[in-house]
């Protein structure tokens, strides 16, 4: 009988530091600072150094998310088009379109990008130290 007491209060000691610890391993990320840009989860929003709000759509703002999560990690279309869960109907091409606007956006030059980059015939990926703000 003792023996179960004590392995129960091990178990509820055990329970008790998971529960308290459980938070700090599923707080979800803030944002993202990558360069001198700032992606902000909640408001969706594309901030730059000079604190200027930069707008993206919804397509835009996925695949940063997408190339944010993996910096450095060559995706190829399809993979983005999963992880954007972009529609079926939308062509592999449409990922380099909204590249090219993303691009104009962040990029100092679109045609030279230094962070957006392409590995061709493989796919795109962020060439950035990546911070996550939580």
């Amino acid at each position: 009988m003792h023996t179960s007491s004590a392995s129960h209060s091990q178990a509820s000691a055990a329970q008790a530091f998971f529960s308290c610890a459980r938070p700090a391993f599923t707080l979800s990320p803030q944002g993202f600072k990558f360069a001198d840009w700032e992606l902000r989860l909640r408001s969706r929003s594309l901030i730059s150094a000079a604190g200027h709000e930069v707008g993206l759509t919804k397509s835009e703002f996925s695949l940063l998310l997408a190339l944010l999560k993996r910096p450095r990690q060559i995706m190829s279309r399809e993979q983005i088009m999963d992880l954007t869960q972009a529609e079926d109907d939308v062509f592999d091409r449409a990922i380099d379109v909204q590249m090219l606007r993303l691009r104009r956006k962040v990029e100092a030059s679109s045609r030279a990008p230094t962070l957006l980059k392409t590995k061709r015939g493989a796919g795109y990926f962020l060439d950035a130290d990546v911070q996550v703000l939580r």
